[in-house]
C-alpha cells in the first residue's frame, strides 16, 4: 500500500491567512460604502419631496385652476392647458415671538423657499460627504512622503519591504497611521507586501497614492536598489504636496473676493427691501387712493401697475442664482473639485434662504 502524502501545512496556512486578510479588507470597506449610499438616498429623497411641494404650490397652473377673480380677464376656455395664475402658493406660516428688528414675526415658507430647500438637499449632504472624504484623503497624502522615506531607510538598514511595513506601523503618521497598521496586519497574516500596498491604493484611490504604490511594486518585482526608487517616489510626492499648498494659498484670495461680492449683493438687496420697496408700495397705495379724485402718476408711470410680490420673487431668484453660481466658481477655484463648489453653493444658498425668509420676504 503506497504511503499517503500529507499536504504541506505551511502553504495552506499562508493561503488561509491571505484569505483572512481579504475578508478583513472587505468588511472594512463595506461600512463606508453603505454610509455613502444612505446619505445619497436620504438626501435625494428629501430634496425630491421638497421639489414636489414646490411644484404643487407654484402660483401657476392650467385655466381650470385660475383664481376666480382673474378668470374673466383671461380670453380662454376650460380646455386650455396653458399656464396661468392659479390659487396661489400655500405657505406654512410660523409665528415667532421675536420683537427684534432683524427678524420677522411671521415666517412664510412658500413655493420659492421649498424649491431652494430641495436644491439644498440635493447638493448639500452629498457634497459635504465628498468634501469630508477628500479632506481625510488629503491628510493621508500629506504624510505619505514621510511613510515612504521611513520605508526606504528601513530597507537601507537591511530589512525587506515586508519587514519595513511592519516596522513603520509603530510610527506616528497622523491620518495615515490606521492605513499603515492595516497593511502591517495584512502582511502578518501572510498577505504579500505588494498585495497589501495594492489594497491600500484601492482604499485611498487617488492618482498620487496609486502612482507611489505602482513605483514601489514595480521596483520590488524587478529587483535592484528598491530604496532609491522609494526615495524618488517620496520626493515626487513631497513636491506635489508643496505645489498643491501653493496653489491653494494663491487661489484662496479669489475665493474670499467671491464670498465678499456675494455678501455685498445680499446687502444691496436687503437695503432695497428695507428702503426702496416700502416707499414704492406706499406710493402705489397713495395713487390707488387718489385715483378716484383724478390723481395721475408723473411721467406716465403708473406705480399701481407694479406687481411688488413678483419683484420680490425676482430678487429672490437672482440671489439664489448668484449664490449657486458664486459657490461653484469659488469652490472650483480654491480646490479644483466640483464637490467643494457644490458645498460652497449650499452654504451661500442657505444664507440666501435665511436672509429672505427671516428678514426680507
Amino acid at each position: 500500500m503506497p504511503p499517503v502524502r500529507s499536504r504541506p501545512k505551511g502553504r495552506k496556512q499562508i493561503v488561509s491567512r491571505e484569505e483572512k486578510g481579504y475578508s478583513e479588507i472587505k468588511r472594512g470597506g463595506d461600512p463606508e460604502k453603505r454610509k455613502k449610499i444612505i446619505i445619497y438616498v436620504v438626501a435625494f429623497s428629501i430634496g425630491f419631496l421638497f421639489l414636489i411641494l414646490s411644484v404643487m404650490n407654484m402660483p401657476f397652473g392650467p385655466f381650470s385652476q385660475v383664481k376666480d377673480e382673474y378668470r374673466d380677464s383671461y380670453p380662454s376656455n376650460e380646455d386650455d392647458q396653458r399656464l396661468y395664475m392659479k390659487e396661489g402658493p400655500m405657505p406654512v406660516n410660523l409665528t415667532l415671538n421675536v420683537t427684534g428688528m432683524w427678524i420677522k414675526d411671521e415666517i412664510s415658507i412658500g413655493w420659492h423657499s421649498e424649491l431652494l430647500i430641495g436644491i439644498i438637499f440635493f447638493i448639500g449632504p452629498t457634497s459635504y460627504y465628498e468634501v469630508r472624504k477628500r479632506k481625510r484623503i488629503d491628510k493621508i497624502e500629506e504624510r505619505l512622503s514621510d511613510f515612504l522615506r521611513d520605508i526606504s531607510e528601513s530597507m537601507r538598514a537591511g530589512q525587506t519591504l515586508h519587514e519595513a511595513i511592519k516596522t513603520s506601523a509603530g510610527g506616528e503618521y497622523g491620518a495615515l497611521t490606521p492605513e499603515i497598521k492595516k497593511m502591517a496586519m495584512q502582511v502578518s497574516w501572510g498577505v504579500s507586501a505588494s498585495k497589501a500596498l495594492d489594497m491600500f491604493g484601492e482604499r485611498v484611490s487617488t492618482p498620487l497614492v496609486k502612482r507611489a504604490v505602482t513605483l514601489i511594486n514595480e521596483a520590488s518585482s524587478a529587483g535592484g536598489n528598491v530604496s532609491n526608487v522609494i526615495d524618488a517616489a517620496a520626493k515626487d510626492t513631497r513636491e506635489l504636496q508643496i505645489m498643491k499648498k501653493t496653489r491653494k494659498t494663491e487661489m484662496s484670495m479669489y475665493t474670499y473676493v467671491i464670498g465678499i461680492a456675494f455678501l455685498v449683493f445680499l446687502v444691496v438687496i436687503g437695503i432695497m427691501f428695507a428702503t426702496f420697496m416700502p416707499r414704492m408700495e406706499d406710493l402705489s397705495a397713495s395713487y390707488q387712493t387718489g385715483g378716484s379724485s383724478g390723481a395721475s402718476a408723473p411721467g406716465g408711470f403708473d406705480p399701481t401697475s407694479v406687481d411688488f410680490l413678483l419683484m420680490k420673487y425676482l430678487f429672490f431668484a437672482a440671489a439664489a442664482i448668484q449664490a449657486i453660481g458664486d459657490g461653484l466658481v469659488g469652490g472650483l477655484m480654491s480646490s479644483g473639485r466640483l464637490s467643494n463648489g457644490l458645498w460652497m453653493s449650499t452654504i451661500f444658498a442657505l444664507v440666501t434662504l435665511l436672509a429672505f425668509d427671516l428678514m426680507l420676504l
